[in-house]
């Protein structure tokens, strides 16, 4: 399978009318946050999967209605906060935001993510006894504890990714948040359960067997 992931920088690559014909094929689109809703509702236009998203911490994924000046979520889109769902057979689980560093929405603290976590309990146990595995993506807009969370407090990893990975065991672990600078930065690295984890910062495509 070939996924295309994008997140927090919107590229010229992704936004052009020209895509998806100006990159390799790829049949899923993942977006791991901070990506302004118009981008999305876009790219929904241009493909045949619906955009799988989470929102990220800058709350720049909601569009507003001319009419009624009301916020809305990009249509078209399926918004996997807080679920798993089931799309052509691949399972995969998302969680929006941010470590809390700051009162506003799509923040939350330790606590706050590890209960979500244990809510998707039930969910991926009956994935498991059903299919034979809970999950095979996990989406998040943060990074988990360890190589690709950032130096400062806002851009801190989150421990509950760490311990839904070990327990869940995904294939793949996609997130954002954290911007690569310089060519070398490392988008990828392998945890000690098998786990690739992939910082999608404007886009990247990644090849899995699922």
């Amino acid at each position: 399978m070939k996924i295309l992931a994008i997140a927090d920088a919107v590229s010229p690559f992704i936004y052009t009318q020209n895509f998806p014909g100006n990159l390799p094929e790829f049949d899923l689109l993942l977006s791991a946050g901070d990506m302004p809703g118009y981008v999305l509702e876009f790219l929904a236009t241009k493909l045949k999967v619906p955009p799988v998203y989470v929102l990220g911490n800058h709350c720049n994924g909601y569009l507003r209605d001319p009419e009624t000046d009301e916020q809305h979520l990009p249509g078209g889109c399926i918004n996997v906060h807080n679920r798993v769902v089931n799309i052509g057979g691949v399972l995969i689980a998302g969680f929006e935001g941010s470590a809390r560093y700051r009162s506003g929405p799509h923040q939350y603290s330790e606590m706050e993510m590890q209960w979500m976590v244990s809510r998707l309990a039930p969910r991926l146990l009956w994935n498991k006894r059903r299919y034979g595995r809970a999950v095979d993506i996990l989406l998040t807009h943060a990074p988990p504890k360890g190589p690709h969370e950032g130096p400062d407090y806002p851009h801190r990893g989150i421990a509950a990714f760490n311990r839904f990975t070990r327990i869940w065991k995904p294939k793949l672990h996609v997130h954002g948040h954290v911007h690569l600078n310089g060519a070398n930065a490392p988008r990828e690295y392998v945890t000690e359960t098998g786990v690739r984890v992939i910082n999608a910062f404007e886009f990247t495509l990644i090849d899995i067997n699922i």
